[in-house]
């Protein structure tokens, strides 16, 4: 084998899993079951150390993270052929997934904000969404208040921590007017009311 294929071989062997886009990338924490079909003592279950690192006889130390399965059991063939006569058949299958941490769980998690929305509008109910939203960015996402609407008294009812209710007010006719308004930035849980108009 002349040099530039070593060089190309070896490349791909350390190839990190990131360019294996979609195949489960192997991550600290992971516990792995390595099987060596010609060698039954060499097959073990590891743990993949905090360095991201596994260990083995004949292979040694070798970088596990970031690598797929597949793209490890090509390296632990490259590693353990040393031993053999011919090259050794090596299976890679994660045993265990390693459990997030406390810290990545709070990185991970998704605030949701709910809003209620009742009354005349086209379509009352819950609106939950990642983004805080503002009362007409709301009212945009329920197809905004209802052809009975008393849009001149469109309520937001918040509850504070103390339990006591605020109550503010809107008007919506400033909006279909083209008149500049003041929107109100809705909080999670916050009740939007718009009411019916009279009909006299």
């Amino acid at each position: 084998m002349n040099k530039l294929a070593i060089l190309a071989v070896a490349g791909a062997l350390a190839a990190p899993a990131a360019a294996q886009d979609g195949y489960y990338q192997i991550k600290p924490g992971d516990v792995l079951n390595v099987s060596v079909l010609e060698d039954p003592n060499l097959s073990s279950q590891v743990l993949v150390r905090p360095d991201g690192r596994i260990s083995m006889p004949i292979a040694g130390s070798v970088m596990a993270k970031g690598n797929s399965p597949e793209r490890l059991e090509a390296i632990l063939r490259s590693r353990l052929a040393q031993g053999f006569e011919l090259t050794p058949t090596v299976t890679v299958s994660v045993a265990q997934v390693a459990l997030a941490t406390a810290e990545q769980l709070a990185e991970e998690e998704v605030v949701i904000n709910t809003y209620f929305l009742m009354g005349q509008v086209a379509r009352p109910g819950p609106v939950a969404v990642e983004d805080p939203l503002t009362l007409l960015q709301a009212l945009a996402l329920v197809g905004g208040p209802g052809p009975f609407a008393d849009g001149e008294k469109i309520q937001v009812r918040r509850r504070g921590e103390d339990g006591i209710e605020e109550l503010l007010f809107f008007d919506y006719s400033l909006v279909e007017d083209g008149m500049p308004v003041t929107d109100i930035e809705l909080q999670d849980k916050d009740l939007i009311f718009v009411p019916e108009r009279g009909l006299f």
